[in-house]
């Protein structure tokens, strides 16, 4: 799924105010890591993530990453050191922010 330029603009206006809900840091993108990025995702649906300093991942790798482990989950945006990432909700009753979107296009 490619967003419009309406979508993704609601999608990053959502985000402005969130805080990062996920640091990653020296030890980069684990397994473990991913799992609870996914259970993360699965129940918000847009979440935003930070690099720490230490962490050896930019941005587009961290994209390249979970493109591979799982491809629903769409980067919104990569500015410097914190990345935004959405995906629709397995679950109807998590799905908040993919009705709003959906009326956009």
């Amino acid at each position: 799924m490619n967003f419009k330029t309406k979508q993704r603009k609601f999608l990053m206006s959502k985000a402005q105010t969130m805080k990062p809900i996920m640091q990653i840091g020296k030890m980069g993108l684990t397994e473990t890591a991913l799992e609870q990025l996914v259970q993360l995702i699965d129940k918000r649906e847009l979440i935003k993530i930070s690099l720490l300093q230490n962490t050896e991942v930019t941005g587009d790798e961290i994209t390249e990453i979970l493109r591979d482990f799982d491809p629903a989950i769409k980067v919104v945006q990569v500015i410097g050191s914190k990345v935004i990432l959405y995906k629709k909700a397995p679950k109807e009753s998590n799905r908040k922010i993919s009705v709003e979107l959906d009326s956009l296009r």
